[in-house]
């Protein structure tokens, strides 16, 4: 029995997001994970003569909503394991968020 012909194709929303961060929750259907970006707002800080860099902030914008079924969570899991191997074979450890905070407080005199 052959396998039928499989065509990808992008979506007409198609597009490419920088994900700073991901939360949600667990579901009876799986999980529900929301994806932001974050950007730098800058306005205030071009209105101000001399510039005030302090007067920057952040924008956290919500790009999407993934549901995602159990077993895909589980694809999802062993996927990602493999590419962070990879990732960290070519391009170094990656820290955990636990390590860079302690970095930042070490730094900070904390």
């Amino acid at each position: 029995m052959s396998l039928p012909e499989i065509q990808g194709t992008y979506s007409d929303q198609f597009r490419r997001i920088l994900a700073s961060g991901f939360f949600g929750r667990v579901q009876p259907f799986g999980l529900e994970a929301i994806v932001y970006s974050t950007q730098s707002v800058v306005d205030k800080v071009l209105s101000t003569e001399p510039l005030s860099p302090n007067r920057a902030s952040i924008k956290r914008i919500v790009e999407c909503e993934l549901l995602i079924d159990p077993m895909q969570m589980k694809s999802l899991h062993k996927w990602l394991e493999t590419k962070i191997k990879e990732y960290e074979k070519i391009f170094g450890t990656i820290p955990s968020p636990e390590e860079v905070d302690s970095r930042a407080r070490r730094q900070d005199g904390q």
